[in-house]
């Protein structure tokens, strides 16, 4: 009867040994194959761009793509290609005699009210007070 609590324990402790060794900053491994599920049914098979532009800083008067702890200015290279144009929402690159725009922000995009409801003088209510 003694052998059974020792081989519970035994397997408990297993466990958590394998707990205190794993990773903390790794992902679960449930969420890495969701993540190599998706990449792999994107269209054309295309994985997920690791070199995506996540960042812009304006400095100076200036705008600068920030890439792996680096500032890239206009006319600068980047991946191979040259940067041509750097505004808050992408930066216009020029690769092989194109130029494509890669947007910051997938789907997200700054647009100005058509002239006919800005030129109405409709204003939105507010709950903040006028004055």
């Amino acid at each position: 009867m003694r052998a059974l609590p020792l081989l519970l324990l035994s397997a408990t402790l297993s466990a958590h040994a394998d707990d205190l060794t794993r990773d903390p900053t790794a992902l679960p491994g449930a969420l890495r194959s969701a993540i190599a599920a998706s990449a792999a049914s994107a269209p054309g098979g295309a994985e997920p761009a690791d070199n995506a532009i996540r960042q812009v800083v304006f400095a100076g008067g200036r705008a600068y793509v920030v890439q792996r702890g680096r500032r890239y200015a206009v006319g600068e290279q980047l991946d191979g290609a040259r940067i041509e144009r750097i505004t808050e929402q992408a930066v216009w690159l020029r690769e092989a005699g194109r130029v494509r725009r890669e947007p910051l922000y997938g789907g997200v995009e700054k647009r100005v009210p058509p002239p006919a409801v800005a030129a109405s003088g409709i204003r939105k209510k507010s709950k903040e007070k006028q004055p």
